[in-house]
């Protein structure tokens, strides 16, 4: 059985490290020449959990897109 935690943003339960889960954590970054950043360094244990659906409606959210609405055919 996998580990469970609350999500940041709907308190649902997520399944910790299962693929697509989002998690927020905190370390170090390097600049790159070309831009960007490569990895982060000395990364901190996961300080929280999120669905990728609570991800994607949040940066929706955050970009003033109107949120989409779903519909059954």
């Amino acid at each position: 059985m996998k580990a469970t935690a609350k999500c940041f943003f709907c308190d649902e339960m997520v399944k910790v490290g299962e693929i697509g889960v989002y998690r927020k954590v905190s370390g170090w970054s390097q600049i790159r020449p070309q831009g960007g950043i490569n990895s982060l360094a000395f990364m901190t244990l996961p300080e929280a959990w999120a669905h990728s659906a609570c991800i994607d409606r949040e940066k929706q959210l955050k970009s003033g897109k109107p949120m989409q609405e779903e519909t059954l055919f």
